[in-house]
């Protein structure tokens, strides 16, 4: 085993998932997008990822699936629903559109 692996223990309570679409102008990149959801999204976001794309008039709409999880207890919907309400929040003060 390469002497730089590293074992990284997983959580036992279950994740919760939320997709969020964000249409932008084409000239704002994936990157951008990606970077406000998940400065926004808080530590319990555990994982992120592109997994649609639609171009259209000029714009672009990211999705994303954003996997929430802890290592101390079962988030509720509620404590999901406010990080998304923040990153939605940002997004929008971003002049984004939030699909």
């Amino acid at each position: 085993m390469p002497e730089d692996t590293k074992y990284i223990p997983f959580s036992s309570y279950p994740f919760v998932s939320r997709d969020i679409a964000v249409f932008v102008p084409e000239s704002v990149s994936v990157d951008e997008v990606l970077k406000t959801i998940v400065d926004n999204a808080g530590d319990l976001c555990i994982k992120q990822y592109l997994f649609d794309e639609y171009h259209k008039d000029g714009k672009v709409s990211y999705a994303y699936r954003l996997i929430f999880q802890s290592f101390e207890k079962t988030l509720t919907d509620e404590e999901v629903n406010m990080v998304m309400d923040k990153v939605t929040e940002v997004v929008v003060g971003n002049g984004w559109e939030v699909r």
